[in-house]
């Protein structure tokens, strides 16, 4: 569902736990990336983004290539030094506060064009940091460079949707597969859950297009707030 509303996938599966005082997955990589695949064909079968047109799917497929690259390179590094939860609740808080005041950027253009596509595949390379919502950046680019509101959240799905996917792929084929036979209880209902929730998430916003972000951005930054009160009340690092 996160790929649909701007809250940060990542962050989710690493605070939540934690808040909970919940010990850690033995395979949280792998755990997410079924979790990831289930919301895209959840997505995939609501939107039916092939119906787009060829110029839009291919300024997507553009799109893709930054972030995929820098997935490729530099995943585990970023996720290793930023992974932790005052990091975390920092990166939400600020992405929070930049989606807010993004959003209420005056509309100049009524849908993404090249240039608009440009900037918000450099703005995708961003999520690799956990905090940072992959469809959040991307729309916080596309308000600021005054697309449409629903223009800007119809492309910012699907942008989210080949790299988020051959993430999933990419971390599901390099998995251990004794620990994916191991898991398949969990990952089944884990994806099955998703894929309800990715698809649910996304009608809605087919029903009711251009709905402001200010509910998403409010998340984020209570979210940050329960973490950085847990942090001062008890030091878990």
């Amino acid at each position: 569902m996160a790929e649909v509303v701007p809250v940060s996938s990542s962050a989710q599966l690493a605070l939540v736990p934690w808040l909970l005082g919940w010990p850690p997955a033995a395979d949280r990589t792998g755990f997410a990336a079924a979790l990831h695949a289930g919301s895209c064909l959840g997505i995939v079968a609501v939107t039916r983004p092939w119906r787009a047109g060829p110029r839009t799917l291919a300024m997507v497929a553009a799109t893709s290539v930054p972030a995929a690259v820098a997935g490729l390179l530099a995943a585990d590094r970023v996720e290793a030094r930023l992974g932790r939860p005052p990091q975390i609740a920092a990166l939400l808080a600020v992405a929070g506060l930049a989606l807010l005041a993004a959003d209420r950027a005056p509309t100049t253009r009524p849908a993404v064009g090249p240039k608009q596509a440009a900037v918000a595949a450099l703005a995708q390379v961003s999520a690799l940091m956990p905090g940072v919502s992959r469809s959040g950046a991307t729309l916080t680019a596309l308000r600021l460079l005054g697309v449409e509101r629903g223009a800007a959240q119809r492309f910012s799905l699907l942008m989210s949707l080949p790299v988020t996917a051959g993430a999933a792929g990419l971390t599901l084929a390099r998995a251990d597969r004794n620990a994916l036979l191991a898991a398949r209880p969990a990952l089944a209902v884990g994806a099955a859950t998703s894929l309800l929730a990715g698809a649910a998430a996304a009608a809605v916003q087919q029903s009711r297009p251009g709905r402001p972000a200010t509910w998403p951005a409010l998340y984020r930054l209570v979210t940050a707030g329960v973490v950085a009160r847990r942090l001062l009340r008890k030091d878990p690092l």
